[in-house]
This record gives C-alpha cells, sequence and structure tokens, in this order.
C-alpha cells in the first residue's frame, strides 16, 4: 500500500472514531452536551485535528442527522420488500418509521431537532429527499393510477409525518404504551388519511 493510500485510510479512520466518539455522547449525555474538546479528548487527538474534520459541533451532528436518516431509509426499505398491497406498503413504510424513531429514540430526536437550526433542510440532508420520494411513490399507489398534484402529495405527507411524529412523542412521554396498541393507532390513522386520498 502506497503513502498516499495509507494517509486516506488514516483519515477515513479518524473520521469514523470523531463521528463514533460523538455518537457515543449523544447517547450517553444528550446532543447538547456535545463539544469538540469531549470528541477530541476521547479519541485521544487534538482538538485542532477534529476542527480539520469538522468546523464545528454543528456539522458534527449534522453528520450523524445524515446518517440516521440513511438507517431510515434502510428500514423503511427493508420493510417494504415484504408486502406488495399498497395499503399495507404505507402501513409497512409509516410502521417503520414509529419503530426506528422509538428503537433510536436519540438519533431520531437528533435527526428532526439539528434540522431546525439549518436553513434548507433538503440540501443539508440529500436522504431526507430520498425518503419524501420514497413517500411520494408509496402515496400514488393508492390512487390506482390517478396522477396526485405535488400539493396533495405534500399535505399528505405533513398529515401523515405530523401523525407519525406525534405518536413518537407520546410513546416518549408514555412510557408504558404497548408496541401492539401502537399499531393498532397507526392502523386506524393511515386508514383515515387513504380514505382521505382516495377522495381527493
Amino acid at each position: 500500500m502506497g503513502s498516499l493510500e495509507r494517509k486516506q485510510r488514516q483519515k477515513t479512520e479518524v473520521r469514523a472514531a470523531i463521528l463514533q466518539a460523538a455518537w457515543q455522547m449523544v447517547k450517553k449525555e444528550g446532543w447538547q452536551a456535545l463539544a469538540i474538546r469531549k470528541i477530541a479528548d476521547a479519541i485521544e487527538y487534538s482538538p485542532p485535528i477534529v476542527y480539520s474534520y469538522f468546523l464545528n459541533k454543528e456539522a458534527v451532528l449534522i453528520e450523524l442527522s445524515k446518517q440516521g436518516f440513511t438507517m431510515l431509509i434502510n428500514s423503511i426499505q427493508q420493510r417494504l420488500v415484504l408486502v406488495s398491497d399498497p395499503k399495507e406498503r404505507m402501513e409497512a413504510l409509516l410502521t417503520a418509521f414509529l419503530q426506528f424513531a422509538t428503537k433510536e429514540n436519540e438519533l431520531y430526536q437528533l435527526m428532526y431537532t439539528v434540522g431546525t437550526g439549518v436553513a434548507d433542510v433538503g440540501k443539508a440532508f440529500p436522504a431526507l429527499a430520498t425518503f419524501i420520494n420514497l413517500f411520494r411513490e408509496e402515496i400514488q399507489r393508492l390512487v390506482k393510477g390517478n396522477t396526485l398534484t405535488e400539493e396533495t402529495c405534500r399535505c399528505n405527507y405533513l398529515i401523515c409525518m405530523s401523525f407519525v411524529h406525534g405518536l413518537v412523542s407520546l410513546n416518549r412521554y408514555y412510557k408504558d404504551i404497548d408496541p401492539a396498541m401502537n399499531d393498532m393507532v397507526l392502523k386506524k390513522a393511515i386508514g383515515g388519511i387513504i380514505n382521505t386520498i382516495e377522495l381527493s
């Protein structure tokens, strides 16, 4: 292996170590407690080394959020492979979203909190656009060949996301909600949303 390749491999390893250390801190102390100096101490490098990879702690948090959106999309796609009926696919998409948000609670909170400080979430999180397109494809399947306007797609996306985010928040508040109850609530809500789409 040449020196150039060795340097590139080392850079990749250091970057991964920075993100891994940052993620452990976020899980343990919350994202607000993250600091470049803490990351540097954890990986036994000086703060300037960390700054040579990331401009500031916000840049680290944005990168962790990007990884979160990629993980979310992978979870959804794995679930969608198992079903073909359009209604079941929409249920699968939103159920996978809810389960990801519940299982990866700290990461999910980070993804949807860091974005509030970003001017353009579409540019900051390209995987979010992928998720929205995935949702658009699934909602289009529900209307049996009729083309939905962009406004209708956007409206239904916001309805579904508002509902799921609300259910996620309730699960954080009421820690004893049975997963079966989540499934029941999700199915009832999706049924109502689907009926609305079919009438539009």
